[in-house]
């Protein structure tokens, strides 16, 4: 067999070696290497096969095929990660980051699809709960599903969170370390990275403070109560509540500082079941706008004028809004607190 045959053999099958690469390895050209380094292998193996000390078609057949196949080959570089059920140690904090933020989304824009339905009356109260609880269960379900089969198979692709990171990223993801590592800032284990203070302790206790008082003032409602109706007031007391259970969250995530994020992540879970009250509340407050505190003369209440409901209801469904986006704020938080515990 002449030269030019040999090589056409060693080409078809590094060919086939290159197909069956995993794509992180070639997204990174790394594969070059991979393929330079195992053709020079070959050819090395084929002449200490030889008995004539140069390559023959017999001695370059058995190197081939003393190589493995194309996909045993390639299933080195795909066992890349530590299993950890079906998706890899590694990929395993962006895949439950994931899920989170697309959980959130999901209940986000049922909460909304159905505070428009509220609004518009299309359908009955109990189409409306059933609508609601299918909607979330189909949503969350097929985003799992999908999420999950993606993760799956990025695992058994040996994909590492940073392989979709540019070589710039990474540039700068490894000075953070080296400057990490000379200053003995503490890095976490889940993602390599040095970790930065996620709370800012005496701004969050002031913060909540501030809250407290006003919870404090509508739960024991120092001012006239002869200006509103009792059942506003009782709205009031409900607030104030929520205020101060929420402030007290608040408070102990301060005290608590840049230590424990398991501790904070359960308070954040906490937080973000009083920020889900806020919506029934203001959900009844939209819908009475008669206990609303407005006067056509001093002292005398009358509720909001028919006039000015369109605008008085488009207020609750703003201040709804923004509990639904603090809400996931809140879901990220405790998503992003995964990297902190080294």
């Amino acid at each position: 067999m002449n030269q030019q045959s040999k090589e056409d053999l060693v080409k078809d099958f590094m060919k086939k070696v290159k197909k069956a690469l995993p794509d992180w390895l070639k997204d990174k050209k790394e594969h070059k290497d991979v393929l330079t380094e195992l053709e020079e292998h070959i050819w090395q193996k084929a002449t200490e096969i030889s008995e004539t000390g140069q390559p023959t078609e017999q001695s370059v057949r058995k190197a081939i095929v003393q190589m493995g196949t194309p996909k045993s080959i390639a299933k080195e570089y795909k066992r890349r990660g530590e299993p950890k059920v079906y998706i890899t140690k590694e990929m395993w904090p962006l895949y439950t980051r994931v899920l989170g933020i697309v959980f959130a989304v999901i209940i986000i824009l049922n909460l909304v699809g159905m505070i428009a339905s509220i609004l518009t009356e299309v359908v009955s109260l109990e189409q409306l709960i059933d609508g609601f609880v299918t909607g979330i269960q189909m949503g969350l379900l097929a985003s799992f599903v999908i999420i999950s089969i993606i993760f799956v198979v990025l695992s058994m692709e040996g994909y590492f969170p940073e392989d979709f990171k540019s070589k710039k990223e990474q540039k700068l993801r490894k000075l953070e370390l080296e400057k990490a590592a000379e200053a003995g800032t503490p890095v976490s284990e889940v993602l390599a990275k040095p970790l930065k203070p996620f709370i800012k302790p005496i701004g969050e206790v002031i913060a909540a403070s501030i809250g407290l008082i006003f919870g404090v003032l509508l739960l024991f409602q120092p001012f006239p109560t002869f200006m509103f109706i009792p059942d506003f007031l009782v709205v009031l007391r409900f607030a104030g509540l929520l205020l101060i259970i929420e402030g007290i969250l608040d408070v102990s995530r301060g005290i608590i500082g840049n230590r424990k994020p398991e501790t904070h992540q359960v308070l954040h879970v906490f937080i973000i079941i009083i920020k889900f009250l806020w919506i029934p509340l203001f959900l009844y407050l939209m819908f009475n706008p008669a206990i609303f505190p407005y006067f056509s003369e001093p002292w005398v209440h009358v509720g909001i004028p028919v006039e000015f409901y369109d605008e008085y209801q488009l207020g609750f469904v703003a201040l709804i809004v923004i509990v639904c986006l603090t809400t996931i704020e809140d879901f990220y938080k405790i998503f992003k607190l995964q990297k902190y515990k080294v």
